[in-house]
C-alpha cells in the first residue's frame, strides 16, 4: 500500500470519527433536552409553557373545604366526609402575609444548629446565693447620753468589749448644775405646803436629768445635795463604744456610751438586682462562715431594704439568728444560701429568650413540613432560676419553642422583613374607658356567634340586643385622636348591621346579617387591636353558594356559625389578631379584598 493510499484511509477515518461525534453532539445525549430544543425552535415558548404548568401540576396540593386539615398530592375525595378535594391556594397558609410567622428550611435550622423544647410547667423554686456580714441586732442596743452638763469624774466602763450587767456603773460624772438643781429641791421642799408648783418643778428638772424618784425622794429626805452622779447600764451586754476617757467634759445629750447584747445577731445580705424578685420575708435561709468552717445555722429573712444602693447596685436582706456562746461575732464575713418558695410555674431555659432591654421574645415552633415554621411571641418574664426563667404571661405548657439557634432564627426573619427583636409588632394603646368596653363589644359578639354555632333561636337575637345595648353605652364618639372618625364609620356600620340583624324573622336571616357584622367587628380587630386575648379570622368557603364567608372567633377550634350543627366544622383559620397589636394600615387580606356582599 502505497503512501496516497495509506493517507486516503487516515483522511476518511477522520471525517466518520467528526461525523459520528457531531451527530452525537446533535442527536444524542439527553432525549429530553433534544425534544424540548427541537420544539422550541418550531413553537417559540409554548412548549416551555406547558412543562412548567405540568411541573406546578404536580406540585398541587390538596385539600377539603371542610376539613383543612387534609391534604395530599392528588385529587380525589376527602377522607373524612367524602367531598371532592380542591386545590390549595398559595395563600392557604397565610405565612407569606403574617409578619409574625418565619419559616426556615430544614437544611437552614441544621446549619444553624436549631433545637427545640417543649414549655414545661413545675413547681419550681430558686436558691440564691448571698454574701454579707454579721452585724449587732439595732434592737437590742442602747446608747447612753449626758443628761446634763459635766465632767467624767470616774470613769469604770474604761474599755470596749467589756461586759457589762444591767444596773452597773459606767461612770461618776460632776456637775455643778445637777448640785444647784438639788439645792433648789431641798429649798422648795421646805416650802411645798405653801409653794406646791415650786416643789414640783424642781423635781421634774431632777427626773429631766435622769434621776429616779427613788433618788428625787432620798435627795428630799437627806437634805442633802451631791456634786456628783452615778450612770447606770441600762441592759446588759458588751461595751461596743466608750465614747468619753476620765476628766473629759460633757454637754447635755452628748453619747457616752453603747452597749449591745449579743445573744441574738443580724446576718445583712447584698442581693443584687436580679436577686431581689426571688426573695421576699419568710424565705428560709442557711448560713456559713468562712471562719467556722463545716457549720451551718438556719434562718429566715425579716427584711428586704426598700431602698436600693446606688454605689454597689444593690439591696440588703436581713437574718436574724440566736448566737449561743457568743460564736457569732460582728463584722464576720458571711455567706448564705436563702431558699425561695417553690408553686407552679411555666419554666423555659434562659438560651429560648432575646432580651431587648424592654421586651422579652421567643420562637415557638408552629408546624414542622419541609423545615420549621417558627412564631415570633412577645413573653412576660420573670425571674431567673439558675439557667431558667420563669414566664409569667405569653407561653402555655406543652407548646414548643426554641432553645438553640435563637439568634439565628432572629436574624433570617428580620432579613425576611418580619417581626424581629430590633422590629417590634406596632401596639395600640387606647384609653379607658373605651378599651374595656370595646372587649365587652367583642366577648357579646362571640356570645353572639357561638348562639348561631349551637342554632339557638332565642339565646342569638338577645345577644343581639345586649350587643345593640353595649354599643349605645360605648358612644359613638367614645374615641379621640387619629382612630375618632374610623370608629364613628364602626359604630354606624355595627349599629346598622345589627338593626338587620334583630328585625330577621328566622335564623337564615339573622345569619345573612351577621356576616356585615363580622367584617366590621373584624377590622375593627384589626385596626385597634384584639383585646385581652388572641382572635382569630375564620372563613367558611361554602357559605351562600360557595361565595364564603367570614367570622371571628376567640378560640381556634371552628364553629361555624353559617350553617351550625349542619356544618359545624366547615371552614379554616384565615389570620390570627393577637392581643393588643394592630396590623399594618398597608396590609390587607386577599381574600377580603375580592369578597361581595
Amino acid at each position: 500500500m502505497d503512501k496516497e493510499t495509506k493517507k486516503s484511509i487516515v483522511i476518511y477515518a477522520i471525517m466518520i470519527v467528526a461525523g459520528l461525534l457531531l451527530g452525537w453532539l446533535l442527536f444524542g445525549g439527553n432525549g429530553n433536552d433534544e425534544a424540548y430544543d427541537h420544539q422550541e425552535n418550531e413553537h417559540g415558548d409554548h412548549t416551555h409553557e406547558q412543562d412548567l404548568d405540568s411541573q406546578n401540576n404536580a406540585d398541587t396540593e390538596y385539600t377539603c373545604s371542610m376539613h383543612p386539615q387534609v391534604r395530599q398530592d392528588d385529587p380525589g375525595d376527602c377522607p373524612i366526609c367524602g367531598m371532592d378535594l380542591i386545590p390549595v391556594s398559595d395563600g392557604d397558609d397565610h405565612q407569606e402575609d403574617d409578619a409574625f410567622l418565619f419559616q426556615m428550611r430544614e437544611t437552614h435550622s441544621t446549619w444553624a444548629n436549631v433545637q427545640t423544647q417543649r414549655v414545661e410547667a413545675r413547681q419550681a423554686g430558686a436558691s440564691v446565693r448571698l454574701t454579707g456580714k454579721v452585724a449587732v441586732d439595732e434592737r437590742k442596743t442602747q446608747t447612753i447620753t449626758a443628761d446634763f452638763p459635766g465632767r467624767i469624774e470616774r470613769l469604770y466602763a474604761d474599755f470596749t468589749g467589756k461586759k457589762v450587767s444591767r444596773g452597773d456603773i459606767l461612770a461618776t460624772i460632776y456637775s455643778p448644775e445637777l448640785m444647784q438643781t438639788q439645792q433648789e429641791l431641798i429649798q422648795a421642799a421646805a416650802n411645798k405646803e405653801t409653794q406646791p408648783r415650786l416643789y414640783e418643778s424642781a423635781r421634774q428638772r431632777l427626773r429631766l436629768f435622769g434621776l429616779t424618784p427613788d433618788q428625787i425622794g432620798h435627795i428630799v429626805t437627806q437634805g442633802e445635795a451631791s456634786p456628783t452622779m452615778d450612770i447606770h447600764a441600762g441592759r446588759q451586754g458588751v461595751l461596743l463604744s466608750r465614747d468619753v476617757s476620765e476628766g473629759d467634759y460633757t454637754e447635755t445629750g452628748q453619747r457616752l456610751f453603747t452597749i449591745a447584747e449579743l445573744d441574738q445577731v443580724w446576718v445583712e445580705l447584698d442581693a443584687y438586682e436580679r436577686h431581689l424578685a426571688l426573695i421576699h420575708p419568710g424565705n428560709t435561709a442557711n448560713v456559713t462562715l468562712p471562719s467556722l468552717e463545716g457549720e451551718s445555722f438556719e434562718g429566715e429573712v425579716e427584711f428586704v431594704d426598700p431602698t436600693f444602693d446606688l454605689n454597689t447596685r444593690s439591696a440588703r436582706v436581713r437574718l436574724t439568728l440566736t448566737n449561743e456562746n457568743n460564736r457569732l461575732r460582728p463584722g464576720m464575713l458571711a455567706n448564705a444560701i436563702i431558699s425561695t418558695e417553690e408553686s407552679h410555674q411555666v419554666i423555659v431555659p434562659a438560651t429560648a429568650i432575646l432580651w431587648t432591654g424592654k421586651t422579652s421574645v421567643v420562637y415557638v415552633k408552629q408546624q414542622e413540613n419541609e423545615g420549621f415554621t417558627f412564631e415570633f411571641r412577645e413573653i412576660d418574664r420573670g425571674p431567673r432560676i439558675n439557667d431558667e426563667y420563669i414566664v409569667l404571661s405569653g407561653l402555655d405548657e406543652g407548646e414548643e419553642i426554641a432553645v438553640n439557634g435563637v439568634f439565628a432564627i432572629d436574624a433570617a426573619a428580620q432579613l425576611r422583613g418580619r417581626y424581629s427583636m430590633m422590629v417590634s409588632p406596632p401596639e395600640q394603646d387606647l384609653p379607658e374607658p373605651f378599651q374595656s368596653n370595646l372587649e365587652n363589644l367583642f366577648n357579646t359578639y362571640f356570645d353572639l356567634k357561638n348562639a348561631l354555632a349551637d342554632d339557638d333561636p332565642d339565646l342569638a337575637p338577645e345577644q343581639g340586643e345586649n350587643l345593640m345595648e353595649l354599643l349605645e353605652e360605648t358612644g359613638q364618639h367614645a374615641l379621640e385622636g387619629e382612630h375618632h372618625i374610623f370608629w364613628m364609620e364602626q359604630y354606624e356600620a355595627i349599629e346598622e348591621s345589627l338593626s338587620d340583624f334583630l328585625a330577621a324573622d328566622d335564623m337564615e336571616g339573622m345569619r345573612r346579617h351577621f356576616e356585615p357584622l363580622s367584617e366590621t367587628f373584624i377590622e375593627t380587630a384589626r385596626t385597634l387591636g384584639a383585646i385581652g386575648q388572641t382572635y382569630y379570622v375564620a372563613f367558611c368557603p361554602m357559605y351562600d353558594d360557595d361565595r364564603g364567608a367570614y367570622w371571628l372567633s376567640e378560640f381556634e377550634e371552628i364553629k361555624n356559625p353559617y350553617f351550625g350543627s349542619m356544618m359545624l366544622r366547615c371552614g379554616e383559620v384565615r389570620e390570627t389578631l393577637r392581643a393588643g397589636v394592630v396590623q399594618d394600615p398597608e396590609q390587607e387580606m386577599q381574600e377580603m379584598e375580592g369578597h361581595v356582599h
